[in-house]
């Protein structure tokens, strides 16, 4: 049964990411909060509880999490540990029962055990939403989740996740973890050089734009004026963005013309699709080769434009299962599915 169905629940997921704070309740609710946890770490409780507050009928919540990589804390454990004891004020705050954490063992952990099994629920919201992708959707299937920061493309067969990797270091190694995604990737990670004019420029190793410009111009991401979390804190429009990725190869954006600036923003996305199209080209032929049938392809997050999904397959795309907005909170939805009723 997937979600915007007449299933209720009391239980509200929450995915608590180093940029964002995304929400989800079985029945499709869902709220997408930007949160730079670097910089307000010790609000998390209180942001928290105004949040929930958002929610009626909630009395338990299930967390899963990236957040504890962010540069505050001086380990992943110390990150765990924080964001597990934010929860826990959290609960007293708003007279909610319980918080339960989902660890890449397939299980939820109360708070102690959480910060025991700190490596384990550390970096777990994709193995929830593959575990959720695999008992509800498709039991064998490629799952690719394009976040604003990273790509997850998980091999799931007989409706359980096929990578042995849990932790980012490993997965990383075997590309199941990509670090592209949709938003914040900087330009100069994606490119050593630009062709313009017929000339390959080498661009500067600042961050001075990001993927999300070359999208804004291509049009394949809307404009939002009043949003400033870019490169230069200035809006998140074509004009803006025009000037800032003019910017990596030195010019000012009247020095380049707008079909110049589509080429090299085409470019940038062009390399992004390559970097994850590898990683999908590598599990959709081990997946294959240990299935009968041709394996279902699953698109989840944001940023979709940027996968070709391979070959000749069946494509669920979350956006068209989910409520409008629950996709990008996928995580979130899936453990508040998890969660033991």
């Amino acid at each position: 049964m997937m979600a915007g169905s007449t299933e209720r629940s009391d239980v509200l997921g929450i995915d608590i990411g180093g940029v964002h704070l995304k929400y989800a309740t079985i029945a499709g609710e869902c709220l997408d909060r930007p949160f730079p946890l670097w910089t307000r770490w010790q609000e998390l409780s209180d942001q928290l509880a105004s949040d929930i507050s958002r929610f009626r009928g909630i009395r338990r919540l299930a967390i899963t999490m990236t957040g504890e990589l962010a540069d505050c804390f001086a380990a992943r454990s110390v990150g765990v540990s924080s964001i597990v004891d934010h929860v826990m004020r959290c609960l007293t705050m708003t007279a909610l029962q319980s918080a339960a954490f989902y660890g890449t063992d397939g299980r939820f952990h109360d708070a102690g055990g959480a910060k025991h099994n700190w490596e384990c629920v550390a970096a777990s919201n994709w193995h929830a939403l593959a575990t959720c992708v695999g008992s509800r959707l498709a039991k064998d299937a490629l799952l690719i989740d394009v976040g604003s920061t990273t790509t997850d493309v998980i091999a799931i067969c007989e409706g359980e996740v096929l990578t042995r990797s849990r932790t980012d270091f490993t997965r990383l190694g075997d590309l199941s973890l990509v670090y592209v995604g949709c938003r914040r990737t900087p330009v100069c990670a994606l490119v050593s050089e630009l062709e313009i004019d017929g000339r390959f420029i080498p661009v500067m190793n600042e961050v001075f734009a990001t993927i999300d410009d070359a999208r804004l111009l291509t049009g394949t991401q809307a404009e939002d004026p009043s949003d400033m979390a870019t490169a230069d804190s200035h809006p998140r429009d074509r004009a803006h963005a025009r000037i800032r990725l003019a910017r990596m190869i030195g010019l000012d954006s009247d020095q380049v013309s707008d079909r110049e600036l589509e080429h090299l923003a085409t470019q940038i996305q062009r390399s992004a699709s390559r970097r994850i199209d590898v990683a999908v080209d590598r599990w959709w032929q081990i997946l294959s080769s240990q299935t009968e049938s041709p394996p279902t392809c699953v698109l989840s997050g944001h940023g979709q434009d940027l996968v070709g999904p391979p070959g000749d397959c069946d494509v669920i795309d979350l956006r068209t299962q989910l409520p409008r907005g629950v996709s990008r909170a996928a995580p979130a939805w899936a453990v508040a599915v998890l969660l033991p009723r």
